[in-house]
């Protein structure tokens, strides 16, 4: 669970001040339950995203505008990143500081690499069995990213898997999918999770299953002054090819374990190595003896998805559990909370950049009706990943607010003016509540900048923010630049002459590709910043024209 640290920028005082801004602002929304495990000394919360406006993590909320976010990159195995890189389903560690408030979060997908042995229902990455879950009650069901679901998935394809780990009844390491995302077929970096096996000191060596990892004198073991040994749960990251033989050579090596950490833990995964009252999640020993725990237990299996909350003991790495949830009690729901972009129809438009379906008709709309849905409105929506094809979200109720509250994370596009570096501050034109605003931005300390530097925070730029909203205006943590200057729809919701969306390409042919469960109808228009790519990222303005979607702009991230 330790990982290397690359924190630069922020300061102390920077952080003082973020602390105070945020608890001026009521430290952002919540969604969900309780937001973080406790206070009263450092702790971590590990597991699935299930929802935003907070990051909601196995249904406990935590405020998504304080951290400084990391993930995995060609370069290296955790890189600082802008928030909008955590997606629904994704695996995420969470860093909480001594008042409980999250400080870091690290996205940490399990497997990395090509689909071999595709199957019915399941296939393989590195060697590592990877099962799909259609089914609440077995834990979060599988999303999709740049695919339309699970028949779209081919033999060498490259992807990206989040999950939790399991271990078979004959002891064989899996992995139930929670995200799986393809990825451009140049991708260069391979991720490996299992337990060690034939670990040969000596050499440098060990296995995953029947993968042999290398490890040399550059290779980085985390946490720091950590001994690997046979039966830890790991992480392997590596950015050069596998050998001819399959071996992978490593960068880092993360070992899962709660030593030297004391505090509130959250940890969500399945279950596995069940003995009376002690078990493992995700590689984590945890000790369910509290009498209060006995039915719960009483009725657990290996394999069955669990959210455990509970104190850390720093020497032994063990979890002695308070609390305990299963999936099969309590189905997790997706909650999505914040304003409206991409907006298409009621069949989609994205919250946070998930999909969302609300045009069925059984859907519960409480302030509001499908008609108000439109982009810059603020919304709070429930519902499910779609069983027969994950790629989004079906809503089963949407409240409409009149306004987004006070410390709610929203989303905008639009042009900046008025720009004072010096400050940090500017003004952004954009939709709010389905009209054009004027809103003043004030980047907060930890603002991160995708697609672009803080050089092209100039007068005139195209951006889209996450902000939390305060009396004061919006405080940004997370700037993108955006590649197309379309209109994002119509103030009434309805296709007007230019709409937007963004998200990962898949379905590319000769004249369409697909996005976001659009298809996108090429209609001539010059990708910038590249070639269309199945698994790049790509913001795509269009029109609508005897029922197709004919691109306008085409723009793929950097």
């Amino acid at each position: 669970m330790m990982h290397k640290k690359h924190f630069c920028i922020l300061c102390a005082a920077a952080l003082v001040l973020l602390t105070a801004l945020l608890a001026s602002c009521g430290g952002g929304s919540t969604v969900a339950t309780t937001g973080g495990v406790g206070t009263g000394g450092t702790g971590i919360s590990t597991g699935t995203v299930t929802g935003f406006g907070s990051v909601v993590l196995d249904g406990t909320a935590y405020n998504s505008a304080s951290p400084v976010y990391y993930a995995g990159t060609d370069q290296d195995e955790e890189v600082q990143t802008a928030s909008t890189a955590v997606n629904l389903g994704d695996q995420l560690e969470i860093r909480l500081d001594a008042q409980g408030h999250p400080s870091k979060v690290v996205i940490d997908p399990e497997l990395m690499g090509p689909v071999a042995s595709l199957g019915v229902d399941s296939f393989t990455v590195n060697g590592v069995v990877v099962q799909v879950n259609s089914n609440p009650a077995a834990g979060p069901v599988t999303y999709y990213t740049g695919l339309n679901d699970f028949s779209s998935l081919q033999n060498g394809m490259q992807v990206e898997v989040h999950g939790a780990y399991g271990q078979s009844v004959d002891g064989q390491g899996y992995i139930q999918a929670t995200r799986i995302e393809q990825l451009p077929a140049s991708n260069p970096v391979t991720r490996l999770t299992g337990q060690v096996s034939s670990l040969n000191a000596a050499n440098g060596t060990f296995q995953i299953g029947t993968v042999l990892v290398q490890m040399g004198a550059s290779t980085l073991v985390t946490p720091s002054g950590m001994a690997l040994a046979s039966g830890q749960l790991v992480n392997v990251w590596s950015n050069t090819s596998p050998a001819a033989n399959g071996a992978i050579v490593a960068g880092a090596v993360n070992v899962r374990t709660l030593r030297g950490v004391s505090g509130p833990v959250q940890v969500g995964g399945l279950v596995s190595q069940l003995t009376g009252n002690r078990f493992q999640v995700s590689g984590i020993p945890v000790d369910a003896s509290a009498a209060s725990l006995a039915a719960i237990v009483q009725g657990l299996k290996n394999g069955e998805y669990v959210v455990v909350q509970g104190q850390s003991d720093a020497s032994s790495g063990v979890l002695t559990a308070a609390s305990l949830r299963t999936a099969a009690s309590n189905p997790a729901q997706v909650e999505l909370r914040g304003t409206i972009t991409g907006y298409v129809s009621a069949s989609n438009f994205l919250v946070r950049g998930v999909p969302v379906d609300a045009s069925a008709a059984n859907v519960v709309f409480t302030g509001g009706s499908a008609a108000s849905l439109r982009n810059g409105v603020f919304v709070d929506v429930v519902g499910n990943v779609a069983g027969s094809g994950g790629n989004l979200v079906t809503a089963n109720s949407v409240n409409v607010l009149s306004q987004a509250p006070d410390g709610g994370t929203v989303d905008y596009q639009g042009t900046i003016s008025a720009v004072n570096l010096a400050s940090g501050v500017f003004n952004l034109t954009a939709q709010d509540d389905g009209s054009t605003q004027t809103l003043q931005v004030t980047l907060a300390p930890n603002a991160v900048f995708s697609n672009g530097t803080v050089a092209q925070l100039i007068n005139g730029a195209n951006v889209e923010i996450e902000a939390t909203m305060n009396a004061g205006g919006l405080l940004a943590y997370s700037v993108s630049f955006q590649g197309v200057t379309g209109s994002s729809g119509s103030s009434d919701g309805f296709s007007s002459s230019v709409l937007e969306t963004k998200g990962t390409l898949y379905n590319l042919t000769a004249s369409s590709f697909a996005v976001n469960s659009l298809t996108i109808q090429i209609n001539g228009a010059t990708p910038k910043n590249g070639t269309l790519v199945n698994g790049r990222k790509v913001e795509v303005s269009f029109i609508q024209s005897g029922g197709q979607n004919l691109a306008q702009e085409i723009s793929l991230d950097p």
